[in-house]
């Protein structure tokens, strides 16, 4: 029996990808080991969306191709966005590489392993994007059995100005709202509680076809699975967030109160820059929080964009603190190739963008520890995980507040359940990001 290994990289959305190239590595006859040293065949689904990803996935590469002398390994393979993005300049690059596939090309894992085990030279296999993950060829869930994420669109229509992702995933392209359905009621069947919706822009789902509703109307009919108990919303355009979709989530039991909007800025002038409109975001976020008071917003906020002043800074920052976003990710300034942006005059520059992201993270640490705090004494439901990551006697898990990986968790310093149980929690402790609390 051979073995092979598949090394994801990247995000959530990367990771789905992943999951069905290892129900095809089985489907073709391979035994998953978790060990690249133990595998006959090697896997690694790339990120290129930075160049900072790409050098990890660079660096991830050449330490697999050392199992190609060190260890069992006889055929390497690199598939997803730093492909697509780089395309032939790899085949000179990274010789010791067997097998490159592009975004476009998961669905040719076997026939590409195929053809090279059968002789045939080829090394490159890329294409424009035009398909949709088939969730008919199934995929193996890596994130628990309690867990999943659910794709429902690939690709993108948006104009960032800083970005490539249009590049990397190509157009936008909406699953079937059926098959979307018979996915999730599968993984319902099959035990999964939490179900964290994903796409490039979760809220330009149907709008390739027209339907501006399709979004709030699959909600519907996601709420009515049985099994299913979270249903978590996540990469959602702010500008795209509609009154109905808003309601739909009101009337639900099942769909968590938490959006996460990437709003890169504040700043009109800065917005009309990186491709975005030119107005602030504070009105959609006051909209949300009118029909969902409970709500968790999480948002990305990018610095240190050319042309971005200081006063532009302090605007952000003062709305910052005014808006009071329960988590935050912060992001400097890099020039990619390919974008627009990368053209623009390099003002500010590196050095500043750094110190602005620094104090950004700061004042969003605290903004974190005072939410928090204000939990203290609550007791709220929690999606226990299982063991805490950094000790055997604690437990670890997630308020419906917390999405998986990017938030913070809920450290369980007393009582007991199974990993995936829903289970009431009194929160007794708070930190900059985590809460402290014990089962009920």
């Amino acid at each position: 029996m051979k073995h092979a290994c598949l090394i994801s990289l990247g995000c959530a959305k990367n990771l789905v990808d992943s999951e069905a190239m290892v129900k095809r590595l089985g489907d073709m006859g391979y035994r998953l080991t978790q060990e690249p040293s133990d595998a006959d065949l090697i896997v690694i689904n790339t990120c290129g969306f930075l160049e900072s990803a790409v050098q990890e996935a660079i660096e991830t590469i050449l330490e697999a191709a050392g199992r190609k002398v060190s260890g069992k390994c006889s055929l390497l393979v690199v598939a997803g966005c730093m492909v697509q993005r780089y395309g032939k300049k790899l085949l000179q690059e990274l010789p010791e590489v067997d097998i490159f596939l592009g975004t476009s090309h998961y669905h040719a894992l076997e026939s590409a392993v195929a053809s090279r085990l059968g002789g045939n030279p080829r090394r490159l296999w890329i294409g424009r994007p035009t398909r949709f993950l088939d969730p008919a060829a199934g995929r193996v869930i890596s994130t628990g059995h309690f867990s999943a994420y659910l794709k429902i669109a690939e690709g993108c229509d948006n104009s960032c100005s800083f970005c490539i992702i249009p590049h990397l995933r190509g157009p936008l392209r909406s699953g079937e709202e059926a098959h979307i359905l018979a996915e999730a009621k599968d993984l319902s069947a099959r035990g999964i509680r939490e179900l964290n919706l994903i796409a490039q822009d979760t809220t330009a789902f149907g709008l390739d076809r027209g339907d501006a509703e399709a979004l709030p109307e699959l909600l519907e009919k996601l709420d009515e699975i049985p099994g299913l108990t979270w249903i978590r919303l996540l990469y959602s355009y702010p500008e795209r967030i509609s009154d109905r979709l808003l309601r739909v989530m009101a009337q639900s039991q099942k769909i968590v109160p938490y959006l996460d909007i990437p709003i890169q800025h504040c700043v009109p002038q800065v917005l009309e820059a990186m491709g975005r409109p030119a107005r602030s975001p504070e009105p959609i976020i006051e909209k949300i929080r009118s029909i969902l008071p409970e709500v968790s917003l999480r948002t990305s906020i990018m610095v240190g964009f050319p042309g971005e002043t200081r006063a532009q800074f302090r605007a952000l920052l003062a709305f910052m603190e005014r808006v009071r976003f329960d988590h935050a990710g912060v992001f400097a300034f890099s020039p990619e190739a390919g974008t627009r942006a990368a053209r623009f005059r390099r003002s500010p520059g590196a050095r500043a963008a750094e110190g602005r992201r620094a104090a950004l993270l700061e004042l969003q640490r605290e903004i974190s520890g005072q939410k928090l705090e204000k939990l203290v004494g609550r007791t709220l439901p929690v999606l226990v995980e299982g063991l805490h990551p950094e000790s055997d006697l604690l437990l670890s898990g997630r308020l419906s507040a917390q999405a998986p990986e990017v938030d913070g968790c809920v450290i369980i310093t007393a009582g007991d359940c199974r990993a995936g149980e829903i289970r009431p929690v009194n929160i007794t402790a708070a930190h900059d990001y985590d809460v402290e609390g014990t089962i009920v």
